[in-house]
């Protein structure tokens, strides 16, 4: 069995030898790669990945992606493209991935994912878990529920309710490389979505233990939206979902973002102005890989047929009972700004 390590990174340089050097301590019982994808870089960064590379040039490999000048790129889908690229490349039997400014803090996982691979073929991800890091420290760990230690998950219930990092996990690569494509022309390949891929080919179990440190800035292409751009890409993501899972799972992914889908639908037509044009318009191209989309279809309400919106009205009146006061609050909140805003 042969393990490989996908590293991606844009710009950051001075984070460079604390991910790369968290990946050479872990025991690794297997042959073993790292295969590390840079989005352009501009500040040093590719010249601190190939110092690593000088000292260990058969595991190392290093894949750029070129950036025109002066042309903007959408944040979320250039990071998707720069993972595909070196998930296509890789040759291990299992991986894991790593944003260029997190690292691992767990140096046996790689040993304990290998020895359940190999008792059941079924497995598709194993799920640990993850800290967030901040001004250099680590904080709590975050992992699923006790109840779900050190066996099998159920599916429907961690596509329903639960969220590890992906990074926190260890994916065996049980999917052709037509997976692959198919997932290039959707153009996303964030942090759920590798997971949801996953469990497209097989079953979860949980490893109720942090391997991950998730560093926190401040500074993340999420962190930095304000609620309402938050729940636009988290609905944009239920479509990726859909796309990745199948739509047998449709209802249980419905719930899983049901309070991102409710908020846009009570603020729906105030979305462009509360976005802006230039992101509005991001938003809605981006949903063009993903039609029939629910993404779409809220961000151009009223102005779509009217079967889909009666079933657009259908589905939040079926998340709103699932969720009232989650619903209330939020009704609360757009009358008072209605009538503030007279």
């Amino acid at each position: 069995m042969k393990i490989s390590f996908l590293v991606t990174y844009y710009n950051q340089k001075k984070y460079v030898e604390q991910s790369i050097k968290s990946i050479l301590a872990i025991e690794k019982p297997c042959d073993w790669e790292i295969i590390v994808g840079d989005d352009g870089s501009t500040d040093g960064t590719i010249e601190e990945v190939e110092k690593f590379i000088r000292f260990y040039p058969d595991k190392i490999k290093l894949f750029i992606m070129p950036r025109e000048l002066g042309k903007t790129y959408d944040a979320v889908k250039r990071a998707s493209a720069n993972r595909l690229n070196i998930l296509e490349q890789s040759t291990g039997d299992i991986f894991c991935t790593l944003d260029g400014d997190d690292f691992f803090c767990d140096k046996n996982f790689v040993r304990d994912a290998i020895n359940i691979f190999k008792k059941d073929k079924n497995i598709s991800v194993i799920v640990f878990g993850f800290r967030y890091y901040c001004n250099g420290l680590l904080g709590k760990e975050i992992t699923l529920p006790e109840k779900e230690h050190n066996h099998k998950v159920c599916k429907n219930l961690y596509l329903e309710k639960f969220y590890i990092h992906a990074g926190g996990c260890v994916h065996r690569k049980s999917f052709p490389k037509s997976r692959i494509d198919y997932i290039k022309k959707i153009g996303f390949f964030d942090d759920n979505n590798i997971v949801i891929n996953s469990l497209k080919y097989g079953d979860a179990f949980s490893v109720n233990r942090a391997i991950y440190a998730y560093r926190q800035t401040g500074n993340s292409i999420y962190t930095s939206m304000n609620e309402f751009e938050q729940a636009v890409l988290n609905v944009q993501g239920l479509d990726v979902d859909l796309r990745l899972i199948g739509k047998e799972s449709e209802d249980i992914i419905l719930h899983r973002y049901s309070k991102d889908f409710i908020l846009i639908f009570i603020w729906k037509e105030y979305i462009k102005s509360i976005l802006g044009e230039l992101k509005f318009m991001r938003y809605k191209d981006g949903c063009s890989s993903l039609m029939p989309s629910y993404c779409y279809n809220l961000l151009n309400y009223p102005n779509i047929d009217n079967d889909t919106r009666k079933r657009m009205n259908y589905i939040f009146r079926v998340l709103a009972n699932k969720n009232i006061k989650f619903t209330l609050k939020k009704i609360i909140k757009f009358l008072s700004w209605r009538l503030l805003s007279k």
